[in-house]
């Protein structure tokens, strides 16, 4: 006997914690301590133990006895106090919201004794109820508990089905997760559900005259119940006991688990043959079902839940314990081992054997199983992560130290404290215990006949068929979208109409979506597009700000800013948010990988807000910005931060060739990664499902729409409304007052600038720096073009709605009905196709493949379908990429918009409908305001490059929509217009900070609304505070001095007044002077340039195309390295940090004349080096020179079809030092890019 007076052994407190207010625990092992002050909020009336005595080791110390609901005064109490806890959770404590729920429960609770929590509620309460569950030791995962909502069901056949739907979840291919299901709550306590099974899987115990057992002896009892009811096993040690399930309180009926709902795995030993031959097995998933979910006051009877084994549960416990399967004699004699003595220790070394022939057949099988020395490691973390999290973890020390090991576990050696807090899971007494039976005969098992799952199959088979009910049993998929054109909308709601068919599936606009839910989804799919150089657009700004904020709270919490530097970027002063750390991953080439979560390797891992969460993200963007697809990319990597588990890595959509292919290719993998993690493939055909739901366009039928004449004849009066209820966004209607050509009248090319009268609107404000977009109208002639090609009986300008012909499910079957296509608001045909639709933008492949089924003649099907069925072939078999080539290179020839292609094809008939339903909307376009507000009260200017090039095969004439249109209006005309703030690109607040504005050509815009702001500022308050104005230095390029020097005498006027400090001008094709560009300026005055950044603390700020911005910050890198005597690599980091405190801004444009000139080098390129994988000196300096420009500028070389550039020029990086190459300055004036 241990006399000893210091004793190792740990264990839960003896003390009384409620006289202490904080309570020091050890580690005897580690000699370290913390201190609980959790205790505090434990539940004091329901605790097992007293001064007198501790009921921490026996099995139910606190039963809920009886059947009866609680007083209404404690279902209050408590309903409040968990409402409390949830709200503070979700971070809206003492919000209105707070206030209405509680008001509406109290209500409820005082009207009719009790309430209903919801969905959101419940599952932050099971979850909070296991993170409480003293008793478990795999509470690291309490975050990733999948809640199954079954309080509709109303008969244990929806019990069984909820039942099986669960189990199937769970078991995963043996991949196990962690789920509960929860039924109806107590109400009266006389129509209790309840599950009367101890565990859902349990084998039965058959007692034989002599008092042995065949079987398991702890299901001798509830095998007797299940044989009075009707139920006949057939005597083997290992028979699956059926479920019996008690449904509103009627008397239970048993059912028969399905095979493919109980996974068993078959024992055997890694040394021993003999221990297959025990003909021993276990089942897989581990569930309890009677214990009751206590959470807000109300009781939850039946709530099935599971997790995965221990190895020691089965080993140990199951098979070794002497009042269970009692096999310790028989695995020590088949060992050979002496069970006459204890001395030998035989019944050790046997328990160890054991357990590694059920660790081993476990892993042999690919079931999840963790042993007992991980799981106490586990917990130890769990420990370790709740008292920094919460201030402690409840802990019953009796039954968190494994049943094996004792002081060879860390658990043994650290002390705990074992308390309740709510929500919880109490024990109950048994079913059949407390159960009122309505049929006697039903209790002594006469009448009763057997009732096999196969019956129960045909019954469940047709409720099925009603789709009302089958949605609201699917597994939910929450699909948000943020856009600012609406190209992510439709890519949504396509994405939608796909998971609709095998989920209960939404689509939701980011600033739509209630981010409180956001850790109760089970799918979150996300397609995010990214504005201008990085940014989210605006109806995802909430939503990113919210996902970054909790994501920076995860990173301190686990510690890892220490460890590396943070992508996680929120200015804490300002609005705005920076995504451009998410873009510096190498681009994905490889076939992506569909990344599954292994149960065991992720039990180490604490417990993350979104551990439940699976989800993909597809990103949109332009590879003309540098930060191309920033936003997706933030995203994707915040959700992954905060836990959720991602089950196909980001996709980019790029808008300057292939985005639909990439959007198909992941619909189709995330749909097939979906129905294979949710264990629903068998339910769903997923190769028809995305065959016809992922490609829309292909499946347009004529008879499917129709256009009717509207109610009223009249086209909608105000333009601006019509737009702002279009895109969900405020619209408002400028008048146009002036434009004035700001070149010289013999320069061929046009920029003008245009003023704006905004009817002194209250609801516009914007500070300089911001954006007007703009939506214009479409050239008439090209609309007349168009609406000769078209078979429309009615006149172009009938005002008219379209309908769609849709099947509704009832529950008295299909029924077809036409149904209002409100796409576009009642309107004629011209009025659409002039201010609604895109006509001008090249048409996809799918609409394409769509238009030649409406071609009269042979010939022309099949050249349409060239451009667009073998697109459809190459998604569908991903075996060619010819289809695509063949679109691109049509597409990157000529561009034709919609007439030229109706006109090329004569035979051509194309039906109104198929416009009015397929065209994209027509786009906004954006412009930096030109103007101060201060300066130019109620009104809006802007720079205006007049758009016109020639089509390099076909010779026509392609024309800017929007910059066209501005040149042709007259005096009052609409311009429809919203602002877009830029929270990025404004003055600094401290008026004495100097500024360096570089911008060539338009680029200039925003700097004249700064230039304006600081002269208003100087006439009318003085000098700022804490000294004079900074300086503003303004970095100018153009061509020409005489030609195109914008502004020019507006800006010496502002020099001679002081607003400007000094204007550096760069001319490019000046005569008899070299090129020079602003970069090179900035080199010229790199110690001013320096001084004003580094040594003032200055802000620099620069408006242009792509590879003029990457120019320059190539530049300021070289300045800041020469006169900083710094390396490059610390330079670079340097130019990051001034992006991170807010001091080098972009706003940088996509498209330019340098982007198509590199655009078609590299196709050039690509396609001599498919022919020949062999590249000559000048090919390979060539693309050297695109490589860098497509980097730094972020064009091409992003998808799958680039992938014969990047191998044919591999070694050539490899030899030289990839890092090298790309780092390199731009050779801009080294040659003209042809010259190559």
């Amino acid at each position: 006997m241990d006399t000893s007076t210091e004793r190792t052994r740990a264990g839960s407190c003896a003390v009384s914690p409620y006289r202490q207010k904080h309570v020091n625990l050890h580690n005897f092992a580690t000699g370290s301590q913390n201190v609980d002050s959790l205790h505090h909020n434990a539940v004091t009336c329901e605790a097992p133990c007293s001064e007198r005595r501790c009921r921490g080791s026996i099995l139910t110390p606190s039963n809920r006895t009886g059947s009866l609901p609680r007083p209404t005064t404690e279902v209050l109490k408590q309903a409040k106090e968990f409402i409390q806890q949830y709200y503070a959770h979700i971070g809206r404590a003492n919000t209105d919201a707070h206030a209405s729920r509680l008001a509406e429960v109290t209500a409820c609770i005082e009207t009719t004794g009790t309430y209903n929590l919801t969905e959101a509620e419940l599952t932050f309460g099971a979850k909070l109820a296991w993170r409480n569950a003293s008793r478990c030791i795999g509470r690291i995962q309490w975050s990733k508990l999948q809640l199954f909502d079954a309080r509709n069901v109303r008969n244990t056949r929806g019990m069984l089905e909820a039942i099986c739907k669960h189990l199937l979840y769970a078991t995963n291919k043996g991949n196990l997760r962690s789920a509960i299901t929860v039924f109806p709550s107590r109400t009266d306590g006389h129509h209790d559900y309840r599950v009367w099974n101890t565990t859902l899987i349990k084998y039965a115990g058959y007692q034989q005259e002599d008092g042995t057992v065949i079987g398991d002896p702890a299901s001798v009892e509830f095998t007797k119940i299940c044989q009075k009811l009707g139920w006949k096993g057939s005597g083997g040690r290992f028979d699956i006991l059926p479920l019996v399930l008690q449904a509103n309180g009627e008397d239970p009926e048993w059912f028969d688990i399905p095979e493919e709902c109980a996974m068993e795995v078959k024992l055997s030993h890694p040394e021993f043959d003999w221990f297959a031959e025990l003909g021993l097995r276990w089942y897989a998933v581990p569930a309890v079902s009677n214990m009751i979910l206590d959470v807000g006051g109300l009781e939850f009877t039946a709530c099935p839940f599971n997790g995965w084994y221990m190895s020691t549960e089965i080993g140990a416990r199951n098979l070794c314990d002497t009042n269970r399967y009692n096999l310790l004699e028989t695995i020590a004699s088949k060992i050979g081992l002496d069970t006459t003595s204890n001395m030998t220790l035989w019944r050790d070394k046997a328990l160890v054997e054991a357990n590694v022939a059920v660790l081993h057949s476990f892993q042999k099988a690919q079931v999840t199983i963790t042993d007992h020395h991980s799981a106490s490691e586990s917990f130890i973390t769990h420990m370790k992560n709740e008292q920094q999290a919460r201030g402690g973890c409840p802990a019953d020390w009796v039954w968190i130290v494994p049943p094996m090991s004792g002081s060879a576990c860390q658990v043994f050696h650290q002390e705990m404290l074992y308390y309740t807090l709510k929500p919880s899971y109490e024990y109950q007494e048994p079913a059949w215990k407390t159960h009122l039976w309505r049929n006697r005969s039903s209790e002594s098992g006469q009448g009763t006949t057997k009732k096999t799952f196969k019956e129960v199959a045909e019954a469940v088979r047709f409720v099925a068929r009603l789709m009302i009910r089958a949605l609201s049993k699917r597994f939910k998929a929450t699909i948000l979208y943020a856009t600012e054109t609406g190209r992510s909308k439709n890519y949504a709601e396509r994405i939608h109409r796909m998971f609709s068919t095998a989920f209960h599936a939404k689509v939701l606009c980011m600033n739509e979506y209630d981010v409180a839910n956001l850790e109760q989804e089970a799918l979150l799919l996300v397609v995010a597009s990214t504005f201008g150089n990085g940014d989210p657009p605006e109806n995802g700004q909430s939503f990113a700000r919210y996902i970054m904020e909790k994501a920076k709270k995860e990173e301190r919490k686990a510690d890892k800013i220490a460890r590396r530097n943070s992508k996680v970027e929120l200015a804490p002063t300002t609005d705005y948010i920076s995504c451009e750390k998410f873009c510096d991953q190498p681009v994905r080439i490889a076939p992506r990988k569909i990344l599954r979560a292994n149960s065991v390797t992720s039990m180490d891992e604490p417990s993350r807000p979104l551990s439940a969460v699976r989800y993909s993200v597809f990103g949109l963007g332009s590879s003309a910005y540098s930060n191309f697809c920033a936003f997706g990319h933030a995203v994707d990597e915040l959700l992954e931060v905060l836990g959720a588990e991602r089950l196909l890595e980001i996709t980019e959509g790029d808008e300057l060739g292939g985005q639909e292919i990439a959007f198909k290719n992941w619909a189709q993998e995330i749909f097939k990664a979906a129905c294979e993690t949710f264990c629903i493939g068998s339910d769903v055909n997923i190769d028809n499902v995305t065959a016809s739901v992922g490609m829309p366009d292909a499946t347009w039928a004529a008879e499917k729409y129709r256009v009717t004449a509207a109610d009223y004849q009249a086209n909608p009066a105000d333009l601006s409304r019509t737009l702002s209820d279009l895109h969900g966004r405020m619209v408002l209607p400028f008048r146009f007052n002036s434009r004035t050509n700001l070149l010289n009248p013999l320069s061929r090319r046009s920029t003008i600038l245009v003023k704006l009268n905004t009817q002194d609107q209250d609801e516009f404000t914007f500070e300089p720096g911001d954006h007007v977009a703009i939506y214009p109208t479409n050239d008439k002639d090209l609309v007349e073009r168009i609406l000769r090609r078209i078979a429309y009986e009615k006149s172009p300008d009938t005002v008219v709605k379209v309908d769609r012909h849709e099947a509704k499910v009832t529950e008295l079957g299909t029924v077809r009905t036409w149904v209002s296509h409100d796409r576009l608001p009642p309107c004629s045909l011209r009025y659409a196709l002039l201010h609604l639709l895109d006509i001008t933008s090249t048409p996809s492949p799918m609409f394409l493949k769509t238009l030649s089924l409406h071609a009269r003649s042979p010939l022309e099907q099949k050249q349409l379908s060239t451009l667009g069925e073998l697109l459809e072939e190459h998604v569908r078999q991903r075996k060619t990429d010819k289809g695509s080539a063949v679109y691109d290179e049509w597409l990157y020839s000529s561009f034709p918009n919609l007439a030229e292609i109706l006109e090329a094809f004569p035979t051509l008939r194309v039906p109104a409908s198929l416009l009015l339903t397929l065209l994209p909307l027509l786009r906004p376009r954006y412009y930096s305001i030109s103007s101060s507000p201060e300066m130019y009260p109620g009104e809006v200017h802007i720079t205006v490059a007049v758009v016109q090039y020639k089509s390099k095969v076909s010779g026509a004439v392609r024309r800017g929509v929007c910059s066209t249109w501005l040149d042709s209006l007259n005096d009052n005309d609409v311009v429809p217009v919203f602002i877009r703030k830029a929270p990025s690109f404004r003055m600094p607040e401290d008026q004495t900070a100097p500024m360096i504005l570089v911008g060539p050509g338009t680029g200039i815009a925003p700097y004249r609304s700064f230039w304006q702001q600081r002269q208003h500022d100087r006439e009318a308050a003085g000098q700022p505070e804490g000294g004079r104005f900074g300086d503003i230095t303004l970095v100018f390029g153009c061509r020409h001095s005489k030609l195109d020097d914008l502004y020019q005498e507006e800006k010496m006027f502002s020099k001679e007044e002081g607003a400007l400090t000094n204007v550096w001008t760069a001319y490019s094709r000046e005569v008899y002077l070299p090129r020079t560009y602003v970069q090179d300026l900035l080199q010229k005055n790199g110690q001013k340039v320096y001084e004003t950044i580094c040594g003032r603390r200055g802000h620099i700020y620069v408006c242009g195309d792509a590879t003029m911005a990457a120019g320059v910050r190539v530049a300021i890198e070289t300045i800041i390295a020469k006169q900083g005597e710094v390396t490059k690599e610390k330079a670079k980091k340097l130019v990051e940090r001034l992006k991170e405190e807010n001091r080098y801004h972009e706003d940088i444009f996509g498209i330019t004349l340098t982007t198509e000139e590199v655009t078609e080098k590299l196709r050039e390129l690509k396609k001599r080096t498919e022919n020949n994988n062999k590249m000559s000196v000048k090919e390979l300096a060539a693309l050297r020179l695109a490589y860098i420009l497509t980097r730094k500028a972020g064009l091409g070389l992003r998808t799958a079809s680039d992938d014969v550039v990047i191998q044919a020029c591999s070694p050539y990086f490899l030899k030289k030092g990839r890092d090298r190459i790309i780092s390199a300055p731009l050779p801009y004036r080294s040659r003209p890019l042809q010259s190559y």
